[in-house]
């Protein structure tokens, strides 16, 4: 392609712009909306229950063969289970990310498989479920009424039966689940007098639900091979029951008189709930909470939308008095927070618009950058479709520092183009033509450096790598983009466009800009000439640049991904073990009636009974406390709760847990530090209590660290009851009729199913109420002797008080406590997870290890890349411009600048009080692309000159005067678009303020500094090189006879000195 093809073709390069916009539309119509990319490790949970069984049991006799199939899973970064006292257990296998999540969950499947050989039947029975964790909450929806006919167990089987199987078919949602759920279930409540004075015991009643609640099939008439009939007639018969009545009527036992003891003689059935655990509610009134979980990848604002319409289309069948609302919808937050990042998106885009007309100061001039901009990046949603990628708020945030860089390409061009036509007297198509000839190398250089700051971190593990990888990739193509519109599009505009510049007199504005950048570049070179003559101070000042990063490096505060308002919180109640979920629902409702009252809440969601650290326990509620629009409430999130803790001293006998959800969705039960204290190698459970207990000590007096809990159940009050298992023996009663009995009366014991509603439920035997309050009521239980005498449990052992684990966690196979700790006002993720190793190191047992989990684990396995992030960038940079000016010496002019535009991103962060976090790594990453592109426009036109004969002073001191007018509008373009995003308010505004701050504070550093110290090192890399006779490093041979003539008294010897020199007078040459 000849020079000057697109200059020569302008329709040409219209239409390339044109499919690049097109391209871009399809992208920005396409690409789906989500808050964050999917950097989420993949979860895998395994559920299942083994009823009447406490936590130790079921830690023992499912949990440990489970988990020791499941350890070692491939890709797999650690598991933890959880055993409570209700017979429930939860095991969570959590792994790396880019793990294929259908495959996880296939291979735990397939482990699980394995160990069901060595569970309980009744663990077989109640089935193990193994399902992908969908980790976006998307909405909630509460169906509600103020008739009092619909009872919660009304709302919750109506939600579960019209409700929740039409969401899950809508395409996108990964999960609904009914929280507190009171499914129907048929309860036999069994009165153990009246059963035992038949003589009759618990497992006579389960077989007799077995024999006559079964579907049978009973064949057909006239089956072939038949000759003599022409009719077959299936034979059908009663299956299995499905209404109350039925299951009075089944027959326990006929008698010899004829008589009958049926089921309603022993037993009082009814239908209702399956549990009565849990129970929720909504603004302390009751309510049936569906939760509906976005699926990976999925775009959230269809799905939320999809769901919407769903609910609008059920709620025209409800019965009259049932209604709903959506407390909770995740979109709000994630709309408001691309709403900002768009808003700052804009308003960066006008005040660089802005700088470049009254750079450039006419509107011919001004017209082809702010063509080119919006083109490089509306094009790059179209590359973003392509490449996978999400409308988030991080390729957002990349577009937005892209603004400040794509519009580097359009100024240069048309200012070279400019000063082309002033000073030579040319017409604009042969200025541009010129213009192209000297612009075309370093346009497609420039391009290529800062590709080569960004692609080396995207190639990064784990989270740091994803989250890397959402900017960087998005920053380069907008940057290649606008390399192609600055070779394209804009020498085609400014052959069109621009025209001489006419004489007549300025308006005052632009004279007056004009007045302070001549002021400005004469004060510069200036100041160049002086420090030419003081390299020493300027050298000694640059070291105490170094030492000052060091420094401010150590110091600052370092965090992860800092934490966002969501517009929610949730709050954790928890009394005394042991207590009854009628007395916690007392305080929830008290909590419940202040939390609602306060002027920025809108919803409050309880679940009472539950709790998300230890699941199912009767002393527990979890709050979710929904705030008001962001528009509609002065307080953030953080005022709220500290609202609510103050309210909760006047709670003593309830213990309050505050915390904001997880900053990524799905990493972690909340915000904050999350780890783990594990018992290993000897440690008992005594040990890790008392490690617990010492950690909770000491935590207490650490500057660092606030609001330390323990999902820790220690002392749990029981009841345990001694079997002497020789009267057993002798009595002739198995120890297995013993334990069933004592299950099925206090436990609930699941017999088989029924079916009602085009549903399957479940039959369920219990005592009833009055046979389970108090430990006397174990007299009325009776086991059949082997002489088929009724013989009462005291009789067969002993009972008395005692304690024990109310719930049982091990982590990666670890007994363990799991922790969470929320860090001090004014300090740092970082500093608290560093303040907890230093108590865990300095006061614990050695037996006692540390683990941490949730966001702290990525944030423990990300924090040794930083050094990794920074040296890639300055190799790969290094290695480019010394491929780009075929020297190893000149590159270091451009590195050694760019120090100084690090220590002012870290003395801003250090200034405005943010952390040292993965959001201001990647605004450095850009920052260094920024000054090192600016430093590439010094050094080129100095090379050059230097290379023409020209001495490198003077040829640097003619380079930084003619480029200053450039750089300055270039980079003021720059930091005026990082104006608001160091502005930034509302949702999401956290990681704005994160990226900017650095960048805009490092930026201005960088062109009031950093454009002094390039001429500066400039001249110094060639006056070491003149000095110790260094051409180039490759050229050992002078550089080792430089040596040899300074140091006379060491001897150097040459293998082969003559050809050395040969080389070395062809190189002057």
């Amino acid at each position: 392609m000849k020079p000057g093809f697109f200059i020569d073709r302008p329709i040409f390069s219209t239409v390339i712009s044109i499919l690049i916009v097109l391209i871009g539309i399809i992208g920005l119509t396409s690409l789906p909306v989500e808050q964050y990319p999917q950097i989420t490790p993949p979860i895998v949970k395994i559920s299942t229950s083994y009823p009447g069984a406490n936590a130790t049991t079921v830690s023992q006799a499912v949990a440990t063969p489970i988990e020791q199939e499941l350890n070692g899973t491939p890709g797999m970064l650690y598991m933890e289970s959880s055993s409570s006292n209700s017979g429930g257990l939860s095991i969570t296998v959590t792994f790396d990310v880019g793990v294929n999540a259908d495959l996880a969950a296939v291979e735990v499947q397939n482990r699980v498989k394995l160990a069901e050989t060595r569970l309980p039947a009744e663990v077989l029975q109640n089935g193990i479920s193994v399902e992908k964790q969908a980790a976006n909450q998307l909405l909630t929806i509460a169906l509600i009424s103020d008739d009092p006919k619909f009872d919660e167990i009304y709302l919750s089987n109506y939600a579960t039966i019209n409700v929740l199987d039409v969401l899950r078919r809508i395409p996108g949602v990964g999960r609904v689940s009914n929280v507190g759920s009171r499914y129907y279930g048929m309860q036999i409540w069994v009165y153990p007098d009246k059963l035992a004075s038949f003589g009759l015991t618990v497992k006579d009643l389960q077989s007799a639900l077995n024999d006559q609640n079964r579907e049978s099939a009973a064949g057909e008439l006239g089956k072939p091979p038949m000759s003599s009939t022409d009719v077959t007639i299936p034979i059908t018969a009663q299956g299995r029951l499905s209404s109350v009545t039925q299951f009075e009527d089944i027959v326990i036992r006929a008698n010899p008189d004829g008589s009958f003891i049926r089921m309603r003689d022993v037993a009082r059935v009814s239908l209702e709930a399956s549990s009565y655990n849990t129970e929720s509610g909504l603004n302390g009134n009751n309510a049936a909470i569906l939760s509906v979980y976005l699926l990976p990848g999925a775009n959230a604002m269809e799905v939320a939308k999809e769901v919407k319409e769903a609910m609008k289309d059920i709620s025209k069948d409800f019965p009259e008095g049932l209604e709903y609302l959506l407390p909770f919808d995740m979109t709000e937050y994630i709309s408001e927070s691309i709403h900002e990042v768009y808003k700052t998106l804009f308003e960066a885009l006008f005040l660089v618009i802005l700088v470049v007309y009254l750079s450039l100061q006419n509107w011919r001039s001004a017209l082809i950058p702010i063509i080119a901009v919006p083109i490089s990046l509306i094009g790059t949603f179209g590359f973003m479709l392509i490449m996978g990628f999400s409308l988030n708020t991080l390729t957002l945030l990349g577009l937005v520092l892209a603004i400040g860089i794509v519009v580097d390409d359009a100024i240069v061009v048309v200012e070279n183009v400019e000063r082309i036509i002033e000073t030579d007297r040319v017409s604009p198509r042969e200025a541009t033509h010129r213009a192209m000839k000297e612009l075309t190398g370093a346009l497609i250089a420039t391009s290529l450096i800062l590709a080569a700051v960004f692609v080396p971190v995207s190639f990064l593990s784990g989270i740091t790598g994803s989250l890397f990888r959402q900017f960087s990739v998005t920053i380069v193509v907008s940057v290649l983009i606008s390399a192609i519109v600055a070779l394209t599009l804009s020498p085609a505009l400014c052959a069109i466009i621009l025209r001489p510049k006419s004489p007549e007199k300025r308006n005052i504005l632009f004279r007056r800009i004009n007045i302070w950048l001549n002021k400005g570049n004469k004060k510069y070179t200036g100041i160049l000439q002086r420090i030419f003559h003081a390299p020493r101070r300027v050298l000694a000042a640059f070291g105490m640049v170094l030492v000052a990063i060091f420094v401010l490096n150590k110091f600052i505060a370092t965090g992860f991904i800092p934490q966002e308002d969501q517009g929610y919180f949730t709050v954790e109640l928890a009394m005394p073990d042991g207590t009854t979920i009628e007395r916690m629902r007392k305080v929830s409702e008290r909590a419940i009636d202040y939390i609602n009252h306060h002027e920025a809440v809108e919803y409050v969601q309880n679940v009472t009974g539950q709790s998300p650290r230890i699941g199912t326990n009767q002393g527990r509620t979890t709050l979710t406390v929904i705030l008001k629009p962001w528009d509609e409430r002065n307080q953030t999130v953080e005022e709220v709760i500290r609202d609510i803790q103050r309210e909760f001293h006047n709670y003593p006998e309830v213990s309050v847990y505050t915390s904001q959800p997880p900053v990524v969705p799905g990493l972690g039960a909340a915000g904050g530090v999350e780890m783990q204290l594990q018992a290993r190698s000897d440690a008992t459970w005594d040990d890790l209590v008392a490690a617990v207990d010492t950690f909770k000590y000491y935590a207490a007096s650490a500057k660092e660290l606030a609001n330390v809990s323990t999902s820790l159940q220690s002392e749990i009050p029981q009841l345990y009851f001694d079997v002497d298992r020789d009267q057993a023996m002798s009595l002739g009663v198995p120890l297995s009729d013993i334990f069933s009995t004592m299950k099925a009366y206090l436990g609930s014991v699941y017999v088989n199913d029924f079916n009602m509603f085009n549903r399957i439920y479940r039959v369920y035997i219990q005592a009833d109420q009055s046979f389970r309050e108090t430990s006397d009521d174990i007299n009325l239980f009776f086991v059949r002797g082997k002489q088929g005498t009724m013989i009462p449990l005291t009789a067969l052992g002993k009972t008395s008080y005692t304690t024990g684990p109310g719930s049982i966690t091990r982590f990666n196979m670890y007994t363990s406590a799991p922790m969470q700790a929320t860090p001090a006002p004014g300090y740092s993720s970082g500093q608290a997870m560093e303040a907890i190793t230093r108590i865990v190191d300095e006061h614990l047992p050695e037996n006692i290890g540390l683990a941490w989990s949730g966001l702290s684990f990525q944030e423990q396995k990300a924090s040794g890349q930083t050094g990794k992030v920074f040296a890639l960038v300055l190799i790969f940079v290094f290695l480019f411009l010394a491929a780009l000016y075929e020297s190893w010496s000149v590159p270091m002019a451009v590195l050694l600048s760019l120090p100084v535009a690090a220590l002012g991103a870290y003395l801003g962060i250090a200034i405005v009080g943010l952390e040292n976090d993965i959001y201001f790594q990647i605004g450095m990453v850009t920052l260094m692309g920024l000054a090192a592109k600016n430093a590439i426009l010094i050094v080129e036109f100095a090379k050059i000159q230097t290379d023409q004969g020209v001495p490198p002073a003077k040829a640097a001191i003619e380079a930084a005067r003619l480029r200053f007018r450039p750089i300055l509008m270039t980079s003021l373009a720059f930091v005026l678009g990082m104006l608001p995003m160091v502005l930034a308010s509302g949702p999401g505004s956290a990681s704005r303020h994160s990226v900017g701050t650095g960048v805009f504070f490092g930026m201005l550093v960088a062109i009031t500094v950093g454009i002094v110290l390039v001429p500066f090192f400039y001249v110094m890399i060639y006056k070491a090189k003149e000095r110790f006779n260094l051409p180039e490093f490759a050229f050992i041979g002078r550089w080792k006879q430089g040596i040899k003539e300074r140091l006379p008294k060491i001897q150097l010897t040459y293998p082969n000195k003559k050809k050395t020199h040969e080389e070395n007078d062809r190189f002057k040459k």
